[in-house]
């Protein structure tokens, strides 16, 4: 019986825009690998009537507010390793996924590859506009992996990129849709 609740409840909650949607062309589904050495962590799900909320709350920061505006959904989860995991077969699975996850219309654009941490960014590019974006980064402590669904128009992303520090990954990003 809770099991039915719970369904039901996932199938509201996805209809009314609460929470991502699998519908949107920006979404990836990423099967994180069934690996010992994975403890889930952080699951979040946030549909275009969350952020639509948390934009009109957003007064002093109009370009967060301009992105969360132009997004229809965002999904993270975190997975923690724990102290017996198999890097090495835990790099191999996560190519894996991501190779599985990313059809030809989404495109890599940044990697970056390191002794103890690897991220890889994708985008899915419609005239001009991002459809979606995504992250997949591992290092010695966790994996994460982000999807931003939704038009984000080029100027949107340049101007959330300069909250972070400049680099050439973000600047990558914004001038590969350009």
């Amino acid at each position: 019986m809770r099991t039915l609740a719970v369904v039901t409840l996932t199938v509201m909650l996805a209809g009314c825009g609460l929470t991502a949607s699998s519908e949107n062309p920006g979404y990836v589904q990423f099967e994180t690998p069934e690996h010992t050495g994975l403890k889930h962590g952080t699951s979040i799900s946030l549909g275009a009537s969350v952020l639509r909320f948390a934009a009109k709350h957003t007064d002093n920061d109009p370009q967060a507010r301009a992105l969360m505006e132009s997004l229809d959904g965002i999904q993270i989860s975190v997975h923690k390793m724990s102290e017996d995991v198999d890097y090495q077969a835990l790099d191999m699975d996560i190519g894996l996924a991501t190779e599985n996850a990313f059809d030809n219309d989404w495109n890599p654009i940044v990697r970056v590859v390191e002794d103890d941490s690897r991220v890889h960014v994708f985008v899915k590019e419609h005239d001009g506009m991002l459809q979606g974006l995504a992250i997949v980064a591992v290092d010695q402590e966790e994996l994460v992996f982000i999807n931003m669904m939704g038009e984000i128009a080029p100027d949107n992303l340049r101007s959330w990129s300069s909250v972070v520090p400049r680099s050439e990954s973000i600047a990558l990003i914004t001038d590969s849709i350009d």
